[in-house]
């Protein structure tokens, strides 16, 4: 037959070329391709997705109402009290702008300002400025007091009304002074001012504290009763002594009450009064050889320093 020839022919070929012969149907011939270097195709791989973390988007910024420069743009100003130097160079002035309820605010607001104004120009510089809620509670207001002597410092007090909120035992204002020249403020203590008003005497510490107006500090003792609580304190009639009470506790019922007298002139203390019944929670000193004193009952009291006796007032 004639295509025996051709097949020897084929198989010969293929055994030199290396050709691949695939099982195939019978019958019929399936020529393959021989493999070469091409790069195999990427199979499709899932791939990590990034985790969105949410962030906060930040707000549009809302602009800050300045409630104190609102409240003085808004409400012409009126001088509270005015306080002129014994050299004629200074004057304190107190100025209120009153309350009013601005757009957006629950409470109503006031402005209360201390100036220190030079006489000879009227140039004037804001010592304090307060800020109030109309509706609040507590001591509040600025107040002036009174010029040092030497009219170096103008005294005054950031307290002028009301108490504290929910005091119960003894308080006294704060009081503060400025300084003319560098305009400087320090607080002073809650001071009692001397009836000459040169001094001041408060508590710090358990201890008196002696103040001039002029000078500052310039003695401390300590008190009597080392373990008992401040309280009131009361100056001679001629600024030379005090007396000064104090209370086994800071509330009613303050329990054993104690009055000590301090004499200026040689810091010599002696301690006058030991007392629970009655106890004792206010004095003053209204006559020179006199004390008056209140009970926790508001009953009234004297206590003679000549004789040492305590009787009840008429």
């Amino acid at each position: 037959m004639k295509w025996k020839p051709l097949l020897l022919i084929l198989v010969l070929t293929c055994l030199i070329v290396g050709c691949q012969i695939l099982a195939t149907p019978e019958g019929s011939i399936q020529p393959t391709l021989q493999a070469t270097n091409l790069t195999p195709l990427r199979t499709a791989t899932s791939r990590p997705t990034a985790t969105l973390t949410p962030t906060e988007v930040p707000a549009t910024p809302i602009p800050t109402v300045d409630i104190a420069a609102t409240v003085i743009g808004t409400i012409p100003p009126r001088i509270h009290s005015s306080f002129l130097s014994a050299d004629n160079q200074w004057r304190a002035e107190v100025v209120i702008h009153d309350c009013v309820k601005l757009q957006g605010n629950i409470d109503a607001n006031a402005v209360e300002m201390l100036k220190l104004i030079q006489v000879n120009d009227q140039a004037e510089r804001i010592i304090e400025t307060q800020l109030l809620s109309c509706g609040g509670v507590g001591a509040f207001g600025i107040g002036g007091l009174l010029w040092s002597p030497n009219n170096q410092y103008f005294y005054y007090t950031d307290a002028r009304e009301s108490v504290p909120d929910g005091l119960c035992g003894y308080w006294a204002r704060l009081i503060k002074r400025v300084n003319v020249d560098t305009q400087e403020v320090e607080s002073v203590g809650g001071g009692h001012l001397s009836p000459d008003k040169t001094k001041l005497a408060f508590w710090q510490d358990n201890e008196i504290v002696i103040w001039s107006l002029d000078e500052g500090e310039t003695v401390r003792v300590p008190a009597t009763i080392p373990e008992a609580f401040e309280n009131q304190i009361a100056w001679s009639p001629d600024s030379q002594s005090l007396v000064y009470l104090q209370t086994e506790l800071d509330c009613y019922p303050f329990g054993e009450s104690y009055v000590t007298r301090l004499d200026l002139s040689g810091m010599i203390q002696n301690l006058l009064l030991e007392s629970e019944a009655p106890s004792f929670s206010w004095l003053t000193w209204d006559a020179p050889n006199r004390i008056t004193l209140v009970d926790e009952q508001w009953n009234r009291w004297r206590y003679n320093l000549v004789s040492k006796e305590l009787n009840p007032a008429p």
